[in-house]
This record gives structure tokens, C-alpha cells and sequence, in this order.
């Protein structure tokens, strides 16, 4: 199935939206920057993928219609982005799995042209088995490039996923039959607790959180090492400090939390930069709009690796931002 957005249909979707005209306008005058896309090797998968990812929230979830969030996939797809990540997480209370749906709406022909990534958090076999049914049903795909063990914490049984009736032995299964090609996982939560199940398991791929602030020292220092030791395919998340919260249907480019000028804060492309010049594979951006996404891509395509010194320099200035990364923090809850 093709499934390209028409002008007919995008216009169409979007019927009573008060962010009809600025939202179209984008979408219809989008032309990426000149350049191309460079690609790494996503560690033992032997894949090869673009080092910008597309996340699964950020426009993806949050435009106003599926119509424009396919349009949006589709013309980052176009520009070079092979590597997309979703989640059976990422929705809204009112439109839950919202991703995985618009994804599977945009893909049709595509579909062959991306690695494509999806997570479960269940980590009972059943319940993860009809999280990843209803992945393929959504996406409208009958294998996937990766699944991933969602948001590893240092409070739960790591060893128990590893039971006859834990979520690692299911896709351990499921790879053996070819439903997935690659078995993953993620956390920001805890470098230790992420180091502990990489070394409990044989992973493909994780997800996971770098930069230059003070709290992100421990992924870098002590967990990077050892994923490269292990070969395995590094995906980095959270590169901005996290999308700002009531992103919501926007052209505004609402940046992420370590964006902008005072203490602990930097700009969008040097955090960028600074993740892409770690041995990593790929940046996982939730990229709100076009206007992120013409700036993502223009870092990419002239991208050039910070310095040590540079990254030195970086790192120092970052040293006061804490207070912007509160849910790295124990106890934070989300008001």
C-alpha cells in the first residue's frame, strides 16, 4: 500500500484545527537543507543506519492529525532519516498508542527503507506478546527491525526477565522466528541498573541517555565502555535534557530543556554535536516540528566531531544544570 499524503488529504485531516494554517504552510513548503545524510553501522546488527533517528513523540504524537504526522514522517524519511523509534507507550490519555498508528498510516513502501524499533514495558511474557501484537497490527508490519525492554529501573528483578515466563526469554523466541530481527533496551534512569541487565543478557541494541551534564558523567565514563565492548548498537536519547513539557501542536519550536542562554544551558547544535561525537550510532530526537527538524538535519549533514577539548569546555559549562533535568532526580514526580 501507498501511502503518501495527498494536499487533498492533509487538508482535509485537519478540519476544525485552530493550527490549520501555520501547520500546512510548513508541511507544504518543507525542503530539507543541502547536504546528506551521514550513516554509521549500528554495532553488531551489521545494519546501517542515519546518526539522526526519528522519535516516536514530538510531532509524531503531538500534530494535530494523522494526515500531518504522516506527512512529517514521510518527508523525514525523504531526508535521509533511516533509523525510526516508537514505543507502545508513546500516545496520549485520549489517543493512546497514537504513534505506533500514525507510523504503520505513513510507512506503507517505506516500510523496507527503515530500521524500524518499537518497545515494550511488560516484562511478563504474555502481556509482552500482546504489547508486540498489537505493535505489528498498528504499524502494519509483519516483522520488526527491534524490540526493546522499556525503561529499565533499579527497584525491579532484572533476573526475572530471563524466566521461562519474563519478557527477554518471549524475544529471545520471537527472534528465533524471525518476528524481530534484534532484541534492545532502554533506560535514563540509572547507568548501573542498565549496566547490570547488559550484563545478565545478550542485547542487540540499547537506548539510552548522553550529554554533557554533570548527571549524564555515569552513562558516558562507566556504561559506554562496556556497550562497546559488547558491540552492541547505541542509540542516544534525552540529547536536549528532554522535550519541554505542553509541546503541543506547534511551528513555535518549543526547544528542549538544556536549550537556551544562563547557567547550564547551551545550544541545540552543540548538544547534538556532543552526543554525535561520542562512538555512538544514532541521535533519537523527539523532533517537534520542521523547524527542529531543518535544524537537526543541518548539524547531520555538515556534522563534524567536537574536539576533546571542545567537549571539555562543553562539560564545564553544563556543570549548573540541574535544576533543568528535575526527572533525573529521585522522588520527582510530574505535576
Amino acid at each position: 500500500m501507498d501511502s503518501r499524503v495527498t494536499r487533498r488529504n492533509l487538508l482535509k485531516g485537519f478540519a476544525g484545527v485552530a493550527a490549520i494554517p501555520a501547520l500546512v504552510k510548513a508541511a507544504e513548503q518543507f525542503k530539507p537543507p543541502a547536504g546528506k545524510m551521514p550513516t554509521r553501522v549500528l554495532g553488531k546488527t551489521g545494519v546501517t543506519v542515519s546518526i539522526l533517528a526519528l522519535g516516536g513523540v514530538g510531532a509524531v504524537t503531538d500534530f494535530p492529525s494523522d494526515e500531518l504526522a504522516a506527512k512529517f514522517i514521510q518527508d523525514c524519511i525523504a531526508a535521509g532519516i533511516s533509523y525510526v523509534d516508537t514505543a507502545a507507550a508513546y500516545g496520549h490519555d485520549t489517543d493512546p498508542r497514537n504513534s505506533e498508528r500514525r507510523y504503520g498510516k505513513a510507512l506503507g513502501k517505506l516500510r523496507n527503507k527503515i530500521y524500524l524499533n518499537t518497545k515494550t514495558a511488560k516484562r511478563k511474557a504474555d502481556e509482552a506478546m500482546r504489547d508486540i501484537e498489537t505493535s505489528l497490527k498498528l504499524l502494519q508490519t509483519d516483522y520488526l527491525d527491534s524490540v526493546q525492554i522499556h525503561c529499565a529501573t533499579p527497584d525491579e528483578d532484572i533476573a526475572s526477565w530471563g524466566k521461562s515466563d519474563g519478557v527477554y526469554t518471549l524475544l529471545r523466541k520471537l527472534k528465533d522466528q524471525k518476528t524481530i530481527r534484534f532484541i534492545g533496551l532502554t533506560s535514563h534512569i540509572d547507568a548501573k541498573c542498565l549496566q547490570q541487565a547488559v550484563e545478565a543478557y545478550d542485547f542487540d541494541t540499547i537506548l539510552t541517555t548522553f550529554g554533557p551534564t554533570p548527571d549524564r558523567r555515569p552513562y558516558e565514563e562507566i556504561l559506554l565502555p562496556r556497550l562497546q565492548e559488547k558491540k552492541l548498537g547505541i542509540a542516544a536519547m534525552k540529547v536536549m535534557g528532554g522535550m519541554r513539557e505542553y509541546n503541543r501542536v506547534t511551528t513555535d519550536s518549543y526547544a528542549g530543556k538544556l536549550v537556551g542562554e544562563g547557567k547550564g544551558l547551551t545550544s541545540a547544535d552543540k548538544l547534538l554535536r556532543y552526543a554525535l561525537s561520542l562512538p555512538i550510532h544514532t541521535a533519537t530526537n523527539g523532533i517537534g516540528d520542521y523547524k527542529q527538524l531543518s535544524a537537526n538535519l543541518a548539524v547531520c549533514y555538515k556534522f563534524k566531531p567536537m574536539t576533546l577539548q571542545e567537549r571539555s569546555d562543553l562539560r564545564l559549562a553544563m556543570k549548573d544544570s540541574g535544576n533543568f533535568l528535575a526527572y533525573n532526580k529521585p522522588g520527582y514526580t510530574r505535576a
